[in-house]
């Protein structure tokens, strides 16, 4: 986790807060949570009991304010000038729901080559109309990820959106409830953000190192 923590701290993008949240887990979380109040731009909030990561960011959104919003897995990695240039990409498109790439990480190896990569020049985004379309092919078609965007693979967390979205009342979906699907809460407030506004657009850069074969989402049901 403190790598996690430490790959947001040392973002480009310097105007952030971190806000890490124990979801009543029984493993070492609270020592590191705590642990890591100590460095600058950390909140922690230990809850009682495990319901699961939908209720962990509403909780952590509900109690802070910010003009922007994003998550990250507690064992996963953002590269240095990922928040940068989400909110530029989120900016320039004047879009309220911004999504990027991210690199299968099956072993330490993999993060260690693909964490201190940097992007630069101009962005590449797929705009709010296409990704709308593609996205609602996607969940009409049998066997295709119903988030989909074409030959561009996203993450569901690394989703970065404007406030506004909260504002208006979208929240993350606990399982059962809605449209949650495929046992995803990102998967879910994704979708229901890009079919419901049509505000969203797609980074297309791999910013983001996700560990596989690992889970943090471990929920109550």
């Amino acid at each position: 986790m403190r790598q996690s923590v430490e790959s947001i701290l040392n973002q480009t993008w310097k105007n952030l807060s971190v806000v890490i949240v124990n979801d009543g887990s029984s493993d070492s979380t609270h020592e590191i949570g705590t642990e890591l109040l100590t460095l600058d731009r950390v909140e922690y909030i230990s809850l009682e009991d495990n319901f699961g990561k939908w209720r962990a960011l509403n909780t952590a959104i509900e109690r802070f304010d910010s003009d922007y919003v994003t998550a990250q897995d507690a064992d996963d990695v953002s590269l240095s000038d990922r928040i940068e240039r989400q909110v530029t990409s989120l900016r320039e498109t004047q879009t309220l729901h911004n999504l990027c790439g991210f690199y299968h990480c099956w072993s330490e190896d993999e993060v260690d080559a693909h964490k201190n990569e940097r992007v630069s020049g101009d962005l590449n985004t797929i705009m709010s109309n296409d990704v709308h379309q593609m996205v609602l092919a996607g969940y009409k078609q049998p066997g295709i990820n119903h988030y989909f965007t074409g030959e561009f693979e996203t993450a569901g967390v690394t989703a970065l959106f404007d406030r506004r979205l909260w504002e208006l009342g979208l929240r993350f979906n606990p399982p059962g409830v809605g449209l949650r699907v495929l046992n995803s809460e990102d998967s879910d407030f994704n979708f229901r953000a890009t079919t419901l506004l049509g505000r969203t657009s797609i980074l297309v850069e791999k910013l983001y190192c996700y560990r596989r074969g690992t889970s943090t989402n471990n929920e109550s049901t």
